[in-house]
């Protein structure tokens, strides 16, 4: 058995998929503003779910992860002619009615290794928040797939920024929708 902290073996807000109340995507691994050096209005979300098991589920899920369908099914509309995730990629997302709402992004690092598959990008203006976003979809020793999302962010935008907690909430929605399409995509 290991020791230590749930978050001190990597598997911090795990979902097993067993019903077993784990988690449900909203508000686990989000922090307040505890980051000292980053300044105000900072947070990390750090959340991680089983997605699948074996190898094809990890194939699956790390093929739609590098060519944006885990964003495409959480309802991000990311136009099908961007490259897959690949250092200085450029991904212009958009949600909401019309595409009301847009966010442009730029992948920073990326891994794909056999068993390890992610990218992180960097919001740029006018994204309304400022910060990166880590997506990694991994295929552990005892055969899980494993999707985790990290972010560090504030808000950018001042209107964004009056309603707070109302913007929150919608960052905490889009992460759990993340990770339910991280499950759809391992299936």
């Amino acid at each position: 058995m290991s020791e230590g902290t749930a978050a001190d073996r990597g598997d911090e807000g795990l979902e097993d998929g067993s019903g077993d109340g784990l988690g449900d995507g909203l508000g686990d691994g989000l922090g307040d503003d505890v980051h000292p050096g980053w300044g105000p209005g900072w947070q990390r979300t750090h959340v991680s779910r089983v997605v699948g098991h074996g190898g094809r589920a990890f194939a699956r899920a790390r093929a739609g992860l590098l060519g944006w369908d885990v964003q495409r099914l959480a309802g991000v509309h990311v136009p099908t002619a961007t490259p897959r995730a690949a250092p200085d990629v450029l991904v212009r997302q958009t949600v909401g009615p019309g595409g009301l709402l847009v966010a442009l992004c730029r992948v920073g690092e990326v891994v794909d290794e056999p068993r390890r598959a992610g990218f992180t990008y960097v919001a740029l203006r006018p994204h309304p928040e400022e910060g990166e976003e880590t997506f990694l979809v991994e295929h552990r020793a005892d055969d899980a797939v494993v999707l985790t999302v990290t972010s560090r962010s504030r808000l950018a935008w001042a209107p964004a920024r009056l309603v707070s907690p109302l913007a929150r909430l919608v960052q905490r929605v889009a992460v759990a929708r993340y990770l339910r399409a991280g499950r759809l995509l391992a299936r």
